[in-house]
């Protein structure tokens, strides 16, 4: 039974369930009208974030298929139908008989440069279509890019994609999958085609090393390294993979915007040279783009917390963020034995006040503070949540620490 749903929907008979995303689940399904077969996408009105109402996944719903509906492309899914029935609106999409480009590389591995290249301009062909039609996808990453029997690519879920003249996205909100975000998108600034291409540009390092060029076990330390902290070469990863690659690879992962590849046609032009010339190393950006040699010798630490786990968060606070390393040890020289760790996140980022005294800054996986009883509350942009009384003790260690996290979006403290 397809989400309490008879197994007819209307035209179309649920036949096995594809997969669930952040907002609706995949049937494959048979067109009796047409005698083909079809992906339906149901809404799921059980939020996977608490941030989001009923209302506010049916507009994020409906964009998908206002989005994908106007792009005509062989690499787009196609979206056939939109309806609705018993209050669950839902689209019925071209079905693709293949496996997520995710899905793949779980079950292969890294793969040969060739072929991944290949997949790769296949999606910027797709993405600079839809670029040219006003569309930004914003959420680009393998698991929506399905790869066909005939190595033929298909990139869908324009969920939260932003289309020129809508009014339906945020703003000031991080949207999409964080490993995949952009730097811009993590700051909560407009994210526009030079978004996706960053995006692509960390689809093409996981499809050629198997693994994500920004990796971490928690959400924070993830998007402080998007921000701050230039990933390992390819070449670290795998010594026999170009010089060129992997300076296409630098350039699409560039943090400023201005440094990427002009489009998404650009990205896919420089990798076809790449393959024609392997040995040729291309321009990268840490020569020409404004990326001084020096700010990587430089890095701040990287700081990892504890992060809620949504997929869009307000980060109107971001700017205290840009501070937290300096202040990070600060706080952390005055550390004692008489102190214990207390692990410190907010959506959107905050200041921390202990006690009526400013701590630091959200995210934070170690504030040291005295063992005893404190009052923890947070700030920002002229918000402040209620006080949360906490006992530290000896045993709230970095590995275990005391954990305090507020959402000022729903305006309550997170369980963690």
């Amino acid at each position: 039974m397809a989400d309490s749903l008879d197994l007819k929907l209307g035209l179309y008979e649920i036949l096995a369930e594809l997969g669930r995303g952040t907002a609706g689940v995949v049937y494959k399904a048979w067109d009796y009208e047409l005698g083909r077969m079809v992906a339906v996408k149901i809404l799921r009105l059980d939020p996977i974030s608490a941030h989001e109402s009923d209302a506010a996944l049916k507009r994020r719903f409906l964009q998908e298929a206002v989005a994908a509906g106007r792009l005509t492309h062989p690499s787009i899914v196609t979206v056939h139908d939109v309806g609705e029935l018993d209050a669950k609106p839902y689209i019925v999409m071209e079905y693709v008989e293949g496996r997520t480009l995710a899905d793949v590389i779980a079950a292969n591995g890294p793969l040969p440069s060739e072929e991944a290249v290949r997949l790769v301009m296949q999606v910027c062909e797709a993405i600079e279509y839809a670029h040219g039609q006003h569309v930004v996808h914003r959420d680009i990453k393998p698991s929506n890019i399905l790869v066909g029997a005939d190595g033929a690519v298909k990139v869908t879920d324009f969920g939260i994609a932003r289309i020129a003249g809508a009014h339906h996205t945020q703003t000031g909100a991080m949207l999409g999958t964080p490993a995949y975000m952009s730097p811009e998108q993590v700051k909560g600034e407009v994210a526009d085609a030079r978004s996706d291409e960053f995006a692509l540009g960390v689809v093409l390092y996981e499809a050629l090393t198997g693994v994500s060029p920004f990796k971490a076990d928690e959400l924070a330390a993830v998007l402080y390294q998007i921000v701050h902290v230039e990933p390992v070469p390819l070449r670290q990863q795998d010594p026999s993979l170009s010089p060129a690659l992997e300076a296409v690879a630098a350039r699409a992962l560039a943090k400023e915007p201005a440094a990427r590849y002009p489009s998404a046609k650009a990205l896919a032009n420089a990798l076809a040279q790449a393959l024609a010339s392997p040995t040729a190393p291309l321009e990268a950006p840490g020569h020409a783009s404004g990326w001084p040699r020096a700010a990587l010798a430089t890095r701040p630490r990287l700081v990892a917390a504890g992060a809620v786990g949504v997929l869009v968060l307000s980060v109107g606070a971001w700017a205290g963020w840009s501070r937290l390393p300096a202040l990070g040890r600060t706080v952390e020289s005055s550390a004692s034995r008489e102190s214990a760790c207390m692990s410190v996140n907010a959506t959107p980022f905050a200041t921390v006040y202990v006690d009526g005294r400013f701590a630091g800054h959200t995210p934070k996986a170690c504030l040291r503070i005295s063992l005893g009883d404190h009052r923890v509350h947070f700030r920002t942009k002229g918000q402040r949540s209620p006080e949360r009384l906490i006992n530290v003790t000896s045993r709230h260690t970095p590995d275990d620490p005391i954990r305090v996290s507020y959402d000022f979006t729903s305006g309550r403290f997170v369980a963690e």
